[in-house]
């Protein structure tokens, strides 16, 4: 039986980093987490994250070491990144060699644990503060840098297509839909849950279908790149007003590049009291940024491996350049795609506030997630000239 992460003692986390990466730290406390353990350690004054998850079908080692060296090259192209240790014992690839040199496999129990040691960066996550009142923009302007930094990125070794895939959020969000009604007729959704859910999922599942018949048909013909894919209120950092740092880039993986601001935009939804309005701040401060990131054909960004664009996904779109600037047919996606992601997001959240054991992390994090989602999405399909009167 597979050892559960959350069982690791101190004293086990602090071998883990003495042995698989030659430091030798203090336990502090476990930090929150949906997959991942993510644990707070210290060593010499400084702090750092130590992340430990089990290879599964879509995060094998192979391709979580690629997500390390995504890492490495949005943190060398000057993105408030992380900075990962090198292993002692770093992971290499059996068939090319090609190894990130941060991410070690360590034995827990019978089984074999991906571990990555991190500095630790400072600040509060955005879902957990006031936000600043630009922070839209701010998010637009992380998510051009971060298009920038990754267009020259080699792709994936092999293809990935996970539940929050861009190019599958409106199929995603129809099966989530699905799911939940469902567990409604099994008397599995509690009476309070009411009669509002319901319509919640109906306005979801009408603006998921719109995407399927009016989106995915013109994504393969986009520009297509290596993107972070998930800039979402609990993987960006602020500190004193601004973004400090964005973390978590295991949903990396080659897709539209609309899907970063689309993604990014969905959650600064989140944050506004007019989300149609934070929709269109998101996009002006990544056309600032994209503006200013340089011309079509420069040179990849420092710390890029290769010298090729990502290969397309879906068929193969064309590979986009250094420059992070939308077209004007990827700009007109931007708001109906931001939607429908923040749909899939509420539709997960609820699923897993329904299923999770209600005392777990999980049950507890979906709950809270989803009361904040619902009305925003109430607001902008159902009400959008009200949009502003969140409730």
């Amino acid at each position: 039986m597979t050892r559960p992460l959350r069982s690791l003692a101190p004293d086990e986390i602090v071998e883990l980093c003495a042995r698989h990466f030659g430091l030798a730290v203090e336990f502090d406390s476990f930090l929150p987490g949906e997959v991942a353990i993510n644990v707070l350690l210290h060593h010499d004054g400084s702090a750092y994250v130590l992340k430990v998850e089990y290879p599964s079908r879509t995060t094998t080692a192979r391709h979580f070491d690629w997500v390390c060296r995504v890492q490495a090259t949005a943190r060398a192209a000057g993105l408030p990144v992380a900075a990962q240790l090198p292993s002692a014992t770093p992971y290499a690839d059996a068939e090319s060699g090609e190894s990130s040199g941060a991410l070690a496999l360590a034995p827990i129990g019978k089984d074999s644990a991906m571990v990555r040691l991190h500095e630790f960066v400072p600040g509060r996550v955005a879902a957990g503060v006031e936000p600043p009142a630009d922070y839209p923009a701010q998010v637009g302007r992380l998510a051009a840098g971060l298009v920038s930094a990754l267009a020259r990125v080699p792709a994936e070794p092999e293809p990935i297509l996970h539940a929050w895939a861009f190019e599958t959020t409106g199929a995603n969000v129809i099966f989530a839909c699905d799911r939940i009604a469902a567990l409604e007729s099994a008397g599995q959704v509690p009476v309070e849950y009411g009669a509002r859910l319901s319509g919640d999922l109906a306005l979801a599942r009408a603006h998921a279908q719109t995407f399927e018949t009016e989106i995915r048909p013109q994504l393969t013909g986009l520009p297509h790149q290596v993107v972070h894919q998930d800039l979402n209120d609990f993987n960006i950092l602020i500190a004193d007003g601004a973004i400090a740092g964005v973390i978590d880039f295991n949903d990396a993986r080659t897709a539209p590049r609309v899907a970063e601001p689309a993604v990014a935009a969905a959650y600064a939804m989140l944050s506004s009291q007019d989300p149609l309005a934070a929709i269109r701040e998101t996009c002006t401060g990544y056309a600032e940024a994209a503006d200013a990131s340089g011309a079509e054909g420069a040179e990849p960004a420092a710390g890029a491996e290769g010298g090729g664009p990502a290969a397309g996904a879906e068929g193969g779109g064309p590979a986009a350049g250094a420059t992070a600037a939308l077209s004007a047919g990827e700009l007109a996606l931007v708001e109906q795609a931001a939607i429908t992601r923040l749909c899939l997001a509420a539709c997960t959240w609820t699923t897993r506030a329904l299923t999770a054991p209600p005392d777990s992390f999980a049950a507890a994090f979906g709950r809270s997630r989803m009361k904040r989602a619902w009305p925003v999405i109430r607001a902008v399909l159902d009400d959008p000239a009200g949009s502003r009167r969140i409730s």
